[in-house]
């Protein structure tokens, strides 16, 4: 009984001693140039308006507010838009096609017509808070993921938008609404 026990405490040590990785928990170059984007800093605006302003543009964009924690300074919003598309689906045979030539592979599978999106869940989530530097300043962020839904009811894809295009227009939408609810109108 003695051997046994002291063999486990042996093996326990033993897989207890694996090393991690020295840039393991180190973050790609991307992420600060990702996080800008995703970051806007409003002056002079309070909680309260700029939670106003972008649940209005959130609304106008097409987007059900599903929680709206005010105290913590927190939306999120989602909703349901159609992924099939015709150039989805041309783009992804020619692509599959040239990798097949490019890649001399005898027996490509492309993705059938049932493997494209047909639906795509989009959910937003802001984040508003004062900065540290000046009280009266409120720094937004705003995360979009999306799960693309194949035409069988299966997930086939699921990202974070990091094009900062996206983000560019939401915040041009998200000063406007601001000035206007700074404005009172």
């Amino acid at each position: 009984m003695n051997t046994r026990i002291a063999l486990l405490v042996l093996l326990v040590f033993l897989t207890g001693c694996t090393t991690v990785p020295r840039d393991a928990f180190r973050l790609p170059e991307s992420t600060l140039a990702i996080r800008e984007a995703q970051t806007r800093e409003y002056q002079s605006v309070s909680d309260s308006q700029i939670l106003s302003a972008s649940t209005a543009v959130l609304q106008d964009m097409g987007y059900a507010i599903d929680e709206l924690e005010e105290p913590l300074g927190v939306i999120s919003a989602s909703k349901r838009a159609d992924a099939s598309n015709t150039f989805e689906f041309l783009g992804n045979a020619v692509f599959d096609g040239l990798k097949c030539v490019f890649t001399l592979i005898r027996d490509c599978n492309t993705r059938s017509r049932d493997e494209i999106g047909d639906v795509q869940d989009i959910r937003m989530t802001l984040v508003s808070r004062p900065t540290l530097e000046n009280k009266e300043n409120v720094a937004v962020r705003v995360t979009i993921q999306r799960t693309i839904w194949d035409k069988k009811g299966q997930i086939s894809h699921q990202e974070t938008i990091s094009d900062s295009e996206v983000y560019s227009a939401f915040f041009e939408k998200m000063s406007k609404a601001v000035f206007l609810e700074q404005e009172g109108v």
